[in-house]
C-alpha cells in the first residue's frame, strides 16, 4: 500500500470515529433529556410546567385551572403511554439506522479491527441507553 494510501486511510478514520463520537455525544444528550421526561420517577413535572405555562397564558380562573387540572390528569396515563411509544419507534429507527452504518463498517476492517469494533459498539450501546433496553436491540453480524 502507498503512503498516499494509508494516508487518505487515516484521515478517512480519523473522520468516520469523530462523526461516530459526535453523533453519539448527541444521542446521549438526547436520550438523557428523554429519559427525564418519561421518567417514572417524577410523572408530574412536565405537566405541572404544562398546566403552568398554560394557566398564566390563558388567565384560566381559579374554576377554570380545577377543571383543566382534572383533565390533564385524566389523560396523563394514556399520554405517557403514547409518548413512551413514540419514543421507543424513533428509537427502532436509529438503532436500525445504527446497525447498517455498523455493518457497513466492518465491512472494510480485517478481522482483528471486527472484533474491537464490536468491543466498542457494546460498549456504546452499555453508555447510551435510551430509556431501558427495549431501545437496545443492537445484534452483531
Amino acid at each position: 500500500m502507498s503512503p498516499k494510501l494509508k494516508i487518505y486511510g487515516v484521515v478517512l478514520g480519523i473522520f468516520v470515529l469523530g462523526a461516530g463520537a459526535g453523533g453519539a455525544a448527541g444521542y446521549a444528550v438526547a436520550s438523557k433529556q428523554l429519559a427525564e421526561v418519561l421518567g417514572d420517577d417524577r410523572p408530574a413535572l412536565g405537566d405541572a410546567r404544562r398546566f403552568a405555562a398554560m394557566a398564566r397564558e390563558l388567565d384560566l380562573t381559579r374554576e377554570q385551572r380545577q377543571k383543566v387540572r382534572a383533565i390533564m390528569e385524566r389523560h396523563r396515563d394514556e399520554n405517557r403511554e403514547l409518548m413512551r411509544a413514540m419514543a421507543e419507534k424513533c428509537g427502532d429507527d436509529l438503532q436500525a439506522l445504527r446497525a447498517r452504518v455498523d455493518a457497513e463498517i466492518r465491512g472494510v476492517l480485517n478481522p482483528e479491527q471486527q472484533k474491537r469494533f464490536q468491543e466498542l459498539t457494546e460498549k456504546r450501546g452499555r453508555r447510551f441507553p435510551l430509556g431501558g433496553p427495549t431501545l437496545h436491540r443492537h445484534k452483531p453480524d
